[in-house]
């Protein structure tokens, strides 16, 4: 910069295939962190470990993302709100009637059903529901409750008595003999009773195996509302999906494209923020004891040794551990033990410039070392310390995920690569098949990683000045 000018770096910079590809990849990466909020709402960064929040969301629980219906032989079914057909008989009735077009191989996650109404003290109200499948059959008194509460969440697949009614009505195909070894294996707490629902009615039904049904489901609910206080304002009937958005979502119904967007966010401010602030302390603490020399600069090396000597991971844990976790303690903890990285280089630059002529010269007619140091000789090595953080901030971005993966719950609050990971980890991913948990936060920590070793290297082959041509 300082010999080539802005406009020479970029020339240069853009010779390099490799940096180019970096430049692209950064690109991305800061994209995906400033439209954060627009590609997936706030709610999930400051509400991702609250379980209210997502069991509200009504997303499946550990489905993978819907784009593998475009590869595979058999499709998944995704994610739908269903409108209501609302009519009113009686003055304290409400006959309200879903429907659903059922065309996927694999049924859905689970229905799941909203009320919201307004329940005066002492009272309540009678919900029943039946589903009437394609073929004409009926499934019975599905959902049978009377609640008191003013919102009402029914889940079909763990609401009580729903799952046992609906593998009544399945096993209603079955042979005696499979009838008598589910019940003596008790095998209906590991079946799918979507898999009843939405099967042919044949044998093997229970299982899975009948194969699909086909075509348009109604879900007829009556709610009676015992006194006419009692109001119904809303309903909703959500189809959770077999698969859902770009991602797919975790053992506990989190959406993790919006964990791993509003990740890189985080990655981001964590990685520049210590290669910034750690290059800026190296680049003074580097040039000052070159400058100086004799026993300061000695004593300063010494320090400089003995803090990069220190087995960092070991102790930002017990660190990280020991203080309030945040992204923000984090980052200073990591500050303490990154600065020493590029103190050597920085030094063994400024000794070659402190022999220059006008250096000798500008002490000669008293300039002080503060002013010696900051005009003639930092403006010469401040270029390459672009080059320095560059590669300094995949090793931050490492050691976050890294700190995050092994304190799990102790860590950073905010949601991180790191924390996903740990999460996946916890809930046995890898061994359950649930591929889109690991993948997705792993490539993003090795795509950050590679983005900026690719810049760095391009910026140091034009910056450095061991290297210009």
């Amino acid at each position: 910069m300082y010999v080539l000018g802005w406009r020479g770096v970029i020339r240069e910079f853009m010779r390099y295939k490799g940096g180019i590809f970096g430049l692209i990849l950064l690109i991305f990466l800061v994209g995906l962190a400033i439209f954060a909020p627009v590609l997936s709402s706030t709610d999930v960064f400051y509400k991702w470990y609250e379980p209210t929040y997502w069991a509200a969301q009504n997303l499946p629980k550990g489905v993978p993302p819907e784009w593998i219906n475009m590869f595979g032989d058999k499709t998944y079914a995704t994610q739908a709100v269903l409108t209501p057909e609302i009519s009113q008989p009686s003055a304290l009735l409400y006959n309200i009637t879903f429907k659903y077009e059922y065309t996927a191989d694999i049924p859905p996650y689970d229905i799941i059903i909203d009320i919201f109404s307004n329940i005066t003290e002492g009272s309540q109200m009678v919900i029943f529901m039946d589903i009437i499948r394609p073929d004409g059959l009926r499934i019975y008194r599905v959902v049978d409750v009377q609640s008191d509460q003013s919102i009402v969440k029914i889940s079909l697949r763990s609401a009580v008595d729903a799952p046992k009614k609906i593998f009544v009505f399945g096993l209603q195909f079955e042979t005696e003999e499979t009838r008598r070894e589910i019940t003596e294996k008790g095998l209906l707490s590991v079946l799918n009773p979507m898999d009843v629902v939405f099967g042919v009615a044949e044998e093997g039904i229970v299982f899975g195996r009948s194969g699909p049904l086909n075509g348009e489901y109604i879900f007829n609910i009556i709610v009676y509302r015992l006194t006419e206080e009692n109001t119904l304002n809303d309903i909703k009937l959500t189809i959770a999906g077999s698969v859902y958005g770009i991602m797919g979502t975790d053992a506990l119904g989190r959406d993790l494209f919006g964990g791993i967007v509003w990740g890189s966010r985080i990655a981001l401010i964590i990685g520049l923020g210590v290669a910034i602030i750690s290059v800026a302390i190296a680049l003074v603490y580097g040039t000052l004891s070159a400058y100086v020399g004799g026993w300061t600069d000695e004593a300063l090396q010494r320090i400089q040794e003995f803090v990069i000597s220190i087995p960092v991971l070991p102790l930002l844990l017990i660190l990280a551990y020991v203080f309030t976790p945040s992204v923000w303690n984090l980052i200073f903890l990591l500050v303490i033990f990154s600065w020493p990285g590029p103190v050597k280089t920085i030094r063994s630059m400024a000794l070659q410039i402190r022999e220059q002529l006008y250096i000798t010269s500008a002490k000669a007619i008293g300039l002080s070392t503060w002013r010696v140091i900051s005009r003639y000789i930092l403006p010469q090595i401040l270029p390459y310390t672009f080059a320095l953080v560059a590669f300094s901030v995949p090793g931050a971005i490492l050691t976050e995920a890294g700190v995050s993966f092994l304190l799990g719950n102790q860590g950073a609050l905010e949601v991180t690569w790191g924390r996903i990971l740990n999460d996946a980890e916890k809930y046995s991913a890898v061994l359950t098949g649930m591929w889109w948990w690991v993948i997705p936060p792993g490539l993003m920590i090795s795509i950050a990683g590679l983005a900026f070793v690719l810049v760095g290297n391009a910026l140091d082959r034009v910056l450095n000045p061991r290297l210009l041509r």
